[in-house]
């Protein structure tokens, strides 16, 4: 049987407490295969219908340069603390990419143009109207990826963690 080497591994992330449960599988996994980590987050500045109310049927999202702008420095700055806070002992390489369509489909974009070997990513575990109305990143992302995908479940209630 042959053994699988990982040299490439990319992390995908949105910087919330959800996401932030895949991480120490990255951490792990990129410390023993000696692998380079890829932090990817993507800012969606489609144009979204969402059931938060922000970008809902009622209000879409619309964003202008400045305003997408700001929304990167944010996001790089979220994940600066991130990666200070969670790959301490690591120097990940991070990207921060515009999704001017569904993030889903930015990501699998990403792993196309970059390819690696191993795509790790949380599952917000949404259900009902909310994954009808968001949809599964992480469903997509393993449908459309040509890259293996390890897909961490949403903690459970009362569990521990990892």
């Amino acid at each position: 049987m042959n053994q699988v080497n990982f040299t490439k591994i990319l992390l995908t992330t949105d910087l919330s407490s959800e996401a932030a449960k895949a991480y120490p599988y990255a951490l792990s996994l990129s410390q023993r295969y000696n692998a380079r980590l890829t932090i990817l987050s993507c800012i969606d500045t489609s144009i979204g219908y969402s059931p938060s109310g922000v970008g809902s049927l009622e209000a879409p999202s619309l964003y202008v340069a400045e305003t997408i702008d700001e929304l990167r420095q944010g996001v790089r700055e979220d994940m600066r603390k991130h990666v200070a806070e969670y790959f301490r002992d690591i120097s990940p390489h991070q990207e921060v990419r515009e999704a001017p369509y569904e993030v889903q489909h930015s990501i699998v974009s990403f792993i196309q143009e970059n390819p690696c070997d191993l795509v790790i990513m949380a599952s917000h575990g949404r259900s009902g109207i909310s994954r009808a109305l968001v949809g599964s990143v992480a469903e997509h992302v393993l449908r459309h990826s040509k890259t293996p995908v390890l897909v961490v479940p949403p903690m459970q209630s009362g569990s521990s963690g990892t």
